[in-house]
C-alpha cells in the first residue's frame, strides 16, 4: 500500500487514526504555543513601556529576541513532530 496525504478514503484504518491524532497533536502544540509566546510577549511589553524597568531601546531587543526564540522553539516544535509523524507511518505501512 502506498502512502499519500491526500489518497482515497478506503485506506487502512490505522492510517486514518494516526493522521487525525497527528493533526490534534499539533493543534495542541499550536495553541500552547500561541498562549506562551502572547504571554511573554504581552508581559514584555508591559515591563517595558508600562512600567518604565527597561529603556525602549532596550526593550526592543528583549522583545526581538523573545520572538526569535519563539520562532526556533515553533520550527524545532514543528520538524519534531514532523519527524515523529512520518516514522510512525513508515511503522504503519512497512515504508
Amino acid at each position: 500500500m502506498s502512502y499519500s496525504l491526500n489518497s482515497s478514503s478506503a485506506e487502512d484504518p490505522r492510517v486514518e487514526a494516526l493522521k487525525r491524532q497527528h493533526q490534534q497533536r499539533q493543534s495542541r502544540f499550536f495553541l500552547t504555543f500561541a498562549v506562551v509566546e502572547g504571554l511573554a510577549i504581552a508581559a514584555a511589553i508591559v515591563v517595558v513601556y508600562v512600567l518604565d524597568v527597561l529603556d525602549p531601546e532596550y526593550g526592543i531587543w528583549v522583545l526581538l529576541a523573545i520572538a526569535a526564540i519563539g520562532a526556533t522553539v515553533m520550527s524545532a516544535g514543528i520538524m519534531s513532530m514532523t519527524r515523529r509523524h512520518a516514522q510512525e507511518m513508515r511503522d504503519i505501512t512497512g515504508r
